[in-house]
């Protein structure tokens, strides 16, 4: 998985490239994802690759491919109310916006 969806050149692209082939199925996650940048993930210097479907490491940091994420969030049936543990959960994307389906409480 990764890296045949997109190659997008801003956040919309990578999400409406995900929801084209079929990764983003829901409205809940769709929002969450154009509410957050993936970029705002990235370092500086490695800004040009966060549009594509790809997995990044660099040092101790790691994105998971975007349709391994969308895969994730689609799976759970996230609804507001239900809790969410993420064990290892690096730079916090995929918790921000699992948080961002769940709300507050």
């Amino acid at each position: 998985m990764g890296g045949a969806v997109s190659a997008g050149e801003d956040n919309d692209d990578l999400i409406d490239n995900l929801k084209e082939a079929y990764y983003i199925r829901s409205d809940l996650v769709e929002r969450a994802f154009r509410a957050i940048d993936r970029a705002d993930y990235y370092l500086d210097e490695y800004r040009d690759n966060a549009y594509k479907d790809l997995a990044w490491r660099h040092g101790n940091i790691h994105l998971s491919a975007p349709c391994i994420y969308s895969e994730v969030m689609e799976a759970l049936d996230l609804h507001p109310g239900l809790s969410f543990l993420n064990l290892g959960s690096g730079t916090g994307y995929l918790s921000t916006m699992v948080g961002l389906i769940l709300g507050t409480n």
